[in-house]
């Protein structure tokens, strides 16, 4: 039998198209934009960092004081920040403080609040205000009256000290302090603080002011519970 050759030009011309067809197919380029998106996704991810400390209690102070003496969470004070935040900050408050004390326990900036248009209500509350300096220690006379219409013994006063973004990260300061309505003293006082960013690929942004402030809310009320 003969077998007829192909002329080698042919041959040579056919193994060309192949491999660039093959080439073609398996073209690492097709799919580097959609590599790009999955390598971009699988390394975003949240860094916030729990700054949160105790700066000083009384001997006395415990966190079972709370749960049978019971707590109001005060409306949150503003030195930074806008109103919105210091209204939702007061809203987490309770909500952590009720989730980890007893709901019971804890009665919310929403209820205290509604005492505001009682003139002896409103004025605790601003002299609260004016002793509001995370220096000053001294207690204040007169709370027995606020805690007995709230049906507590303790209260939780709040302050936005810082909200703002700095180094690529949103960064949140709360400070606190606990007055003990019987003996007109502060028994507590302490920070929650947090600061974040989101790692995108190769950008840092910062955290939103939700995610990062839910962990300064949730790092005041775990020192709170410390022993």
């Amino acid at each position: 039998m003969i077998k007829c050759r192909m002329p080698r030009i042919f041959a040579s011309f056919l193994t060309i198209r192949k491999n660039r067809t093959a080439r073609k197919a398996n073209n690492p380029n097709t799919f580097f934009p959609l590599f790009l998106i999955l390598i971009s996704l699988s390394s975003c991810h949240k860094t916030i960092n729990n700054l949160s400390v105790i700066e000083w209690k009384t001997e006395k102070f415990t966190p079972s004081l709370i749960t049978n003496g019971r707590l109001a969470v005060l409306p949150v004070g503003q030195s930074e920040g806008i109103s919105s935040e210091t209204k939702w900050l007061g809203t987490e408050l309770a909500k952590d403080l009720a989730s980890d004390f007893g709901k019971s326990q804890i009665v919310g900036p929403d209820v205290v609040s509604g005492y505001l248009k009682d003139p002896s209500v409103a004025e605790i509350l601003k002299n609260l205000k004016k002793k509001s300096a995370p220096d000053t220690v001294r207690g204040i006379v007169g709370l027995s009256p606020l805690g007995q219409k709230l049906h507590v013994r303790y209260l939780l006063q709040t302050d936005l000290r810082l909200s703002e973004v700095s180094g690529g990260a949103e960064h949140v300061r709360l400070f606190g302090r606990i007055w003990d309505t019987e003996d007109d003293e502060i028994i507590w006082t302490g920070y929650g603080e947090a600061r974040g960013y989101v790692y995108m690929f190769f950008p840092a942004v910062p955290a939103s002011f939700e995610k990062d402030a839910a962990v300064a809310v949730k790092g005041l009320v775990k020192e709170i519970e410390r022993r």
